[in-house]
């Protein structure tokens, strides 16, 4: 039994999923962006050095997805009082709602993934998930 193997099967394929109702949008953004996106959702005091160390980027990695972002009028740099270097990465409301449709075609896939799979077995798997994530910390 080969769990490394199966996980990065089903991953890859909720994956591609997600990534084809996203094209199907009318400004098709990756999984990549909308995960940032959902980093910023509801927060507005992110910075991009942040984003690098929740994401494991490098920073001009994570420069280019703001700078993509923001020409798309989904995400504005909203300077800080004290100090004019520093500058939090805030949704705008373009934004919010893009991440709340991202949530719902997640959630839909998900449902749909789930389907016929009973609760206890669901408890199962989650509590496997959790001890395999306590050991890998």
């Amino acid at each position: 039994m080969n769990i490394g193997l199966k996980m990065g099967e089903l991953i890859k394929s909720i994956g591609k999923r997600i990534n084809e109702a996203l094209t199907e949008d009318d400004a098709a953004l990756s999984m990549e962006y909308f995960f940032l996106l959902n980093i910023l959702y509801g927060r507005e005091d992110v910075i991009q050095h942040d984003l690098a160390n929740i994401m494991k980027k490098d920073k001009s990695g994570i420069l280019r997805q703001i700078d993509l972002l923001e020409k798309l009028k989904l995400v504005v740099r909203v300077p800080d009082t004290d100090d004019r270097r520093r500058k939090a990465i805030v949704l705008t409301k373009a934004g919010a709602k893009k991440v709340e449709k991202f949530r719902q075609i997640e959630a839909d896939i998900f449902n749909g993934l789930l389907e016929g799979i009973s609760q206890k077995d669901l408890q199962v798997f989650d509590s496997v998930l959790d001890k395999m994530k306590t050991q890998a910390s």
